[in-house]
């Protein structure tokens, strides 16, 4: 269950920085948590990329540092009012240097914004971001990738949208949603998205579309008792990430809460879709 006592914040100090920062600021004032400030600083090429990567002797990154760091207590002080914060800046690849930070200082969210402008934009995730949800053994919240201007998500969720597959693992994606609108007071819809051809029939009759998906929907009833909730069950075969970003829009959605695991291995359809439904999302996105 979510207990996001300490938030870990990558800041670049672009606009989407500060567009993230209302979202982190309402979670940090609602779980009490400490918010830490990241900034990497990207080295150089190397002048030797071999076993002994040799910098030049003049690359000192010291004041560097201390600017960066002054630039963080900056952002903070307008961005992030009233809250504990710690700043640091780090030098290395900057996907590694956040994962490291978070498995050493016990954090327990990430919260890293994307960056999707323009149509093409869109469809690409940041290597950052695609890196940290890869390797990260903790929540990540993302923001919206592909927002809508007519849709803008509240920074405390309102509606919670937990897109599940019919793995074990849909369980505690359940829960951690479920938790989160308790918390905030939000409504919870939950959607079956399965892939498109698993519940297509092979012939003119919808026999065996609608055997396949009762069967889908009474293995998610199954998961939605246990979890003891009231949520609206939807099943659809259309192409995942659209069905999840269509049915956000439609239910004025401020939150999608999925199942990330770990995205090396195989866990269920919906793990193989994980970085689509981010690019997709006209809201932020939490993987668990």
């Amino acid at each position: 269950m979510p207990k996001f006592a300490n938030i870990l914040f990558p800041v670049d100090f672009s606009e989407r920085s500060r567009a993230a920062a209302p979202f982190v600021l309402s979670m940090a004032h609602h779980y009490g948590a400490k918010v830490t400030l990241l900034h990497a600083i990207q080295p150089p090429p190397p002048l030797y990329a071999g076993m002994n990567t040799v910098y030049p002797e003049t690359f000192d990154f010291t004041d560097a540092q201390k600017v960066l760091e002054t630039r963080l207590r900056e952002f903070a002080d307008a961005e992030l009012p009233r809250l504990e914060i710690g700043c640091t800046v780090e030098v290395g690849d900057p996907a590694n240097t956040i994962t490291e930070f978070a498995g050493v200082n016990h954090i327990d969210l990430i919260a890293i914004p994307t960056h999707g402008y323009g149509v093409f934009r869109r469809m690409l995730l940041g290597s950052v971001t695609a890196k940290v949800l890869h390797d990260a053994r903790i929540p990540v919240w993302t923001s919206a990738h592909a927002p809508e201007p007519t849709h803008r998500a509240h920074p405390k969720p309102r509606h919670i949208l937990a897109a599940l597959d019919l793995k074990p693992e849909s369980r505690h994606t359940l829960e951690v949603a479920l938790q989160l609108a308790q918390d905030s007071g939000a409504t919870v819809e939950m959607v079956h998205a399965a892939h498109e051809g698993e519940i297509t029939p092979l012939n003119p009759e919808n026999r065996l579309h609608e055997v396949l998906v009762e069967a889908a929907r009474e293995q998610l009833v199954k998961v939605h008792e246990e979890a003891g909730a009231d949520v609206e069950i939807l099943t659809d075969g259309n192409n995942v990430a659209k069905l999840v970003r269509c049915l956000a829009l439609k239910k004025r959605i401020d939150l999608i809460v999925i199942g990330r695991g770990r995205i090396q291995e195989t866990f269920g359809q919906l793990g193989t879709n994980v970085y689509s439904i981010i690019r997709e999302a006209p809201c932020p996105v939490l993987s668990v």
